[in-house]
């Protein structure tokens, strides 16, 4: 991907996005520019998406989101699940924690709605560890640090008020890592 001012020195963006398309076939180029009038050559050389100057940074995500979609194939990262006997795809960021309790995994999820999931946490922690925002705090919890407000003595309290706990043989290793993400 290529992010490409369209006034730049010595060649434009658009010139820049033709040489490009010559040499490597079809980039993917998003133009930053303060001119809206630039955006009709853009389309000439397939421009992928635009970005007005000043760049603010809801228009700058919403953007490269909507491109890494569409022109890159990217998709939401979504954790499979067996609620019911059916096969869902639940996105990682709609989880907020896991709860093992009377031998079921729980979900709860962004919006308080809870799910009951056929999966072990074990299980579930093994397919999220590539997920950094994931941390296993007890031997019974699994938390998304996105949802955590504060870390206080000896449990997570999350945004919507719920206290999660943090066991002893857990407490070194999510502190560590609770404030390593809040670092990010």
């Amino acid at each position: 991907m290529y992010l490409l001012d369209v006034l730049m020195p010595g060649m434009s963006g658009i010139d820049a996005a033709q040489a490009l398309a010559e040499a490597k076939g079809h980039p993917v180029v998003v133009f930053i520019t303060s001119s809206l009038e630039s955006a009709v050559e853009g389309y000439r050389v397939e421009a992928a998406g635009f970005i007005l100057k000043p760049v603010e940074e809801e228009s700058f995500r919403a953007t490269m989101e909507r491109v890494m979609r569409r022109r890159l194939g990217v998709k939401k990262a979504v954790l499979p699940v067996v609620h019911n006997r059916v096969n869902v795809e639940l996105p990682l960021e709609r989880l907020a924690w896991f709860e093992n309790r009377l031998h079921r995994v729980f979900v709860k999820l962004a919006d308080g709605e809870i799910l009951s999931v056929n999966q072990k946490l074990s299980e579930l922690q093994l397919v999220l560890e590539p997920h950094s925002q994931f941390l296993r705090c007890h031997q019974s919890y699994l938390v998304n640090l996105d949802y955590v407000d504060k870390l206080e003595d000896s449990c997570f309290y999350m945004k919507d008020g719920q206290m999660i706990p943090i066991s002893r043989n857990f407490y070194k290793q999510s502190k560590n890592a609770y404030y390593h993400y809040q670092l990010k």
